[in-house]
């Protein structure tokens, strides 16, 4: 369950990046169907998260042949609570994260090949910049899930809820909206991100020491 939690907030969180605003101005400039062009671009979102649930599906499925599956519940507990802290104390930016600077043609010419590209590499996560923690926090939960082939499916589901967010006129919308109040020196869409992310990292650390 924490596993799809994390999987679809990371997806949602997304699009509070640079490059998930550039997705959303894509979709807004695109001169091809809107409707084609986001079914493309969903499609291929999810069979970038795939790729990566994958991977880290066999990651997961070595790691359950060595002791760290015994102590699966403790690491899990330190590694969240450690993310729990790094967003308290604002520092996600010493997290490892990807830097891919999409091309300006992507934007003033999207068309079905810009939506392939993209949707791969936002499906895929790793590549592009990732604000917060719940992405990470989504990785970890993923290695350690059971069976393995559970990391296969959040994977598709995180690009699937990724490419969807970006889509749908009625996120977009609201997301413009929230770029434009501001909560002290953030956006409401930052802040919104920030506690959801600390809200649902203690829930988790709860839940698993709990249950």
């Amino acid at each position: 369950m924490l596993l799809f939690i994390f999987a679809v907030s990371a997806a949602v969180a997304s699009v509070d990046t640079t490059c998930g605003l550039n997705v959303l101005g894509s979709l807004e400039s695109t001169k091809s169907s809107r409707s084609k062009y986001a079914l493309v671009y969903i499609f291929s979102c999810a069979l970038g998260g795939a790729v990566t649930g994958l991977a880290i599906g066999l990651i997961n499925f070595l790691l359950k042949l060595t002791v760290v599956d015994l102590f699966q519940n403790y690491i899990l507990v330190v590694l969240l609570a450690l993310l729990l802290c790094v967003e308290f104390v604002h520092k996600t930016g010493i997290l490892p994260s990807g830097n891919f600077i999409v091309p300006s043609e992507w934007i003033k010419h999207a068309g079905y090949r810009s939506a392939v590209l993209w949707g791969m590499i936002l499906g895929l996560g790793f590549i592009t910049l990732q604000v917060g923690v719940l992405f990470h926090a989504y990785i970890l939960v993923s290695l350690f899930a059971a069976p393995w082939w559970l990391s296969l499916l959040a994977g598709a589901i995180f690009g699937i809820v990724r490419g969807t967010v970006f889509s749908l006129p009625l996120t977009r919308s609201i997301v413009f909206r929230m770029l434009e109040i501001r909560v002290r020196n953030l956006t409401l869409l930052s802040t919104v991100r920030q506690a959801a992310s600390k809200l649902l990292l203690i829930g988790s650390i709860i839940w698993i020491i709990f249950y």
